[in-house]
C-alpha cells in the first residue's frame, strides 16, 4: 500500500497562529485515521513547529506514523548536520544549485508536488511564502484543509 503524505503551510510568526493547536491535533488525528502516515515538516518557525509538535504528540498513540523534515539546505559541514531524534528522516529536494532566495519557494513547491494533502493556516491578506505555497497547491488541484 502506498503511503499517504500530509504537508503543512502556515505563517512563520507566532501571532498568526495563536490557538490552532487543538484543531491541528484533531485534524491530524482524523487524517491518520483515514490512512495518512507520513507528515512533512518544513521547519520554518511558528506554524511548522506547532505542526511538528502535534505529530510528535500523536506518535505516542500512533507509533507507525512518520515525521520527515524537508530541508532547504544542509549545514555547510554536512557531517555536523544532526536531525533531532523525534524525526524519522529528512529529504533535501534537488535545490542546492539555486540562488538562496529561490530555495524556500522551490522547496515549498517540491513539498506540494510530493504530498497528497495540505493542511494550512494562513491569512489571505498577508502575502507570505505560506500564502504563495497555498496558491501553488490550489493551482495544482491539491486537496487543502484550512485551519
Amino acid at each position: 500500500m502506498q503511503d499517504k503524505i500530509v504537508a503543512f503551510a502556515g505563517h512563520r510568526y507566532e501571532w498568526h497562529c495563536i490557538g490552532v493547536e487543538e484543531k491541528l491535533l484533531q485534524t491530524i488525528e482524523e487524517l491518520i485515521n483515514k490512512g495518512y502516515t507520513i507528515f512533512y515538516d518544513g521547519n520554518y518557525d511558528a506554524f511548522d513547529k506547532k505542526c511538528a509538535d502535534a505529530v510528535i504528540q500523536l506518535k505516542r498513540k500512533y507509533p507507525h506514523i512518520k515525521l520527515i523534515r524537508i530541508l532547504t539546505y544542509y549545514h555547510h559541514d554536512k557531517e555536523k548536520y544532526e536531525l533531532p531524534s523525534c524525526y524519522d528522516g529528512s529529504i533535501l529536494p534537488d535545490i542546492e544549485t539555486l540562488h538562496y532566495k529561490q530555495k524556500i519557494t522551490k522547496r515549498n513547491e517540491w513539498i506540494i508536488d510530493n504530498c497528497d494533502i495540505l493542511v494550512c493556516h494562513i491569512e489571505e491578506t498577508y502575502k507570505s511564502g505560506a500564502y504563495h505555497t497555498v496558491r501553488y497547491a490550489q493551482k495544482h488541484n491539491k486537496p487543502i484543509i484550512y485551519i
